[in-house]
């Protein structure tokens, strides 16, 4: 498929979905469907393959009545039962299948604990709770994950935040509270004070404890007994008092990021400083509930936040979590335009500005775009290599934070519905720009 073809396909794709949305009240879930609200399960043990299969027996409607109205029970179901005959012949699955399931089997416990966390952080912040919903499943699946390496990030529990971020939350506590937590004073959340790869000897010290689990399983217990002997000798240089709040840092993060109430809140708290500081004005007064107006849908919570489901700002900000502020500059290029004069969007708009945005660099894996805001103004013609304000990321990024944003947007969507989706061809590649997307001017023609 040509590139002007594959374009047309891609817009018009997204103009159908578009045109069936109404983003002021969108087929997305209440927050309580997205989560197993603990139906009985069909017995799974007699089919073939758990992950497709019903029982004979099962009519069409009950089917239909799973995959529409029941949804997240039936995934839990299934993996319940993959979980069950992993543990009757081990080997059955691989690993990544049986890491799935145990997500999905963990992120349905303390169901109750999540929606109520979800709910106050929402509400404290005035963030839309679908957005904040679809951001944690797609980083946990609503698992506690243990600490991961994520490539020397360090992550931890169903928020997946690493230490800076937990940092910059804690250090916005009351004095009191941290104290509570073990949390130091005076402690920076910079790669100086705190680098993120400094977890990495509790983690090493952590993982020997579990046995025969799985590091993605590590818990709090698993950090305990650590002393500073073992670890601070891994740290960068320091004088005593930063390496004295250095470990006792770490050590209230690794026995705390577990925390359902800590971790969707600090989570809450990253995207309100991103939504903040880097989302553009112009963005933040659209898709607002007018006086009287709101989500209509009756859940089992009343909806708050003045910002439509789906709020684009909102779902940016999601996206500069992932993948650095400079996303909002990306989509000012797409437009060719500064940031005040952004023109009105949706969430199809945002995913098409993070795939489509940027020019590709011949001989690299990078796009390149430029800072619209800055001196040098460049025009829809590509613009110097020698000016000032070019800025430039690798396409991988930008094909991931896209599908990010997309999937972010599918969790919470009602199973019967489709309003977005991801708009790479054949996958997102480490190495290498598609050829298609080679061939883009960078900018919304």
């Amino acid at each position: 498929m040509n590139k002007v073809l594959l374009t047309l396909t891609l817009v018009f794709q997204a103009a159908q979905l578009s045109a069936a949305v109404s983003w002021d009240n969108p087929p997305v879930m209440c927050p309580e469907e997205v989560f197993a609200r603990g139906f009985k399960c069909p017995d799974f043990s007699r089919v073939e393959n758990p992950y497709t299969d019903f029982p004979y027996e099962t009519s069409k409607e009950e089917i239909l009545d799973w995959r529409n109205n029941k949804a997240a029970d039936l995934k839990l179901c299934r993996n319940q039962e993959v979980l069950r005959r992993e543990a009757i012949k081990p080997g059955s699955f691989s690993a990544a299948t049986i890491e799935n399931a145990w997500m999905v089997v963990d992120g349905a416990n303390n169901v109750s604990e999540k929606l109520k966390a979800i709910d106050e952080a929402s509400k404290k912040y005035d963030m839309p709770a679908h957005v904040l919903i679809g951001a944690m499943k797609q980083e946990s699946l609503f698992a506690s994950l243990g600490i991961s390496p994520d490539g020397g990030n360090y992550s931890c529990g169903m928020s997946q935040l690493n230490i800076q971020e937990w940092c910059q939350a804690m250090n916005g506590l009351p004095r009191a509270e941290k104290d509570a937590f073990g949390w130091p004073s005076d402690i920076q959340c910079d790669s100086s004070d705190l680098p993120t790869n400094i977890v990495k000897p509790f983690y090493d010290l952590a993982v020997k404890n579990l046995g025969t689990r799985p590091s993605y399983q590590l818990t709090a217990e698993d950090f305990k007994g650590i002393t500073a002997d073992q670890v601070t000798n891994a740290f960068p240089n320091g004088n005593k008092t930063l390496q004295e709040k250095r470990f006792q840092a770490v050590t209230s993060f690794v026995h705390n990021c577990q925390d359902i109430a800590l971790s969707v809140n600090f989570k809450a708290k990253t995207l309100k400083g991103l939504f903040d500081h880097f989302v553009p004005s112009k963005l933040k007064q659209q898709e607002l509930y007018t006086e009287g107006k709101t989500y209509n849908r009756a859940c089992r919570s009343s909806y708050n936040s003045k910002f439509y489901p789906l709020h684009t700002g909102w779902l940016l900000a999601v996206a500069m979590y992932n993948a650095g502020p400079s996303q909002a500059k990306l989509v000012e290029y797409y437009y060719q335009t500064k940031a005040e004069n952004l023109p009105a969007m949706n969430p199809l708009d945002l995913i098409e500005a993070l795939h489509w945005g940027g020019k590709w660099k011949p001989g690299t894996d990078s796009i390149v775009y430029a800072d619209m805001d800055a001196e040098s103004k460049p025009t829809r013609r590509w613009f110097k290599k020698e000016e000032s304000n070019e800025m430039t990321q690798r396409w991988f990024k930008s094909c991931i934070v896209q599908r990010h944003v997309a999937r972010v947007i599918q969790h919470v969507t009602l199973p019967a519905d489709s309003i977005a989706k991801s708009l790479e061809v054949g996958g997102c590649t480490v190495t290498g720009v598609p050829e298609y997307r080679q061939k883009s001017s960078g900018v919304k023609n």
